[in-house]
């Protein structure tokens, strides 16, 4: 099959595969999307990272290269976390992975924003349409202890 060809979820599948992780969303996936987006968005906007509760931090990379520097924005050590793949605004997949296969797995398919949220939903890292990593903390309201 041509690359080109190839849908988002059929690239992070590759990618997953290559990264020998699981290739399925969570059944409990609307759920789970609608917290992450009442801790940490206004309102329904087509792109979360326009709609921030929180003033964010924006921090640019030249060459797009954001998501090698994923690790320096993180608040400290964290293992798994949830991933959620924008596709075009209108589908938002989702998948739990660590943190530390994420780079590889963005380096393996085309570009597109994406949202990365620990468990806690404390924070937020999302990549935006400039290619700027967009770092935000949910209010104290939001947060799961």
């Amino acid at each position: 099959m041509n690359q080109e060809s190839l849908t988002l979820i059929e690239e992070l599948h590759q990618a997953f595969s290559k990264q020998q992780l699981l290739r399925t969303e969570p059944k409990h996936k609307k759920e789970v999307l609608l917290k992450i987006q009442s801790a940490f968005i206004k309102g329904n906007p087509r792109a979360w990272w326009t709609s921030l509760i929180s003033k964010p931090k924006i921090h640019t990379f030249e060459n797009n290269t954001g998501y090698l520097h994923l690790f320096e924005l993180v608040p400290g050590p964290i293992e798994n976390v949830w991933f959620i793949a924008d596709e075009d605004n209108e589908e938002k997949l989702l998948f739990c992975l660590p943190l530390k296969k994420i780079p590889s797995i963005l380096e393996e398919c085309r570009y597109f924003e994406y949202y990365i949220v620990d468990k806690q939903l404390s924070w937020m890292i999302a990549e935006n349409d400039h290619g700027d990593l967009v770092f935000c903390s949910a209010p104290a309201s939001h947060k799961i202890q």
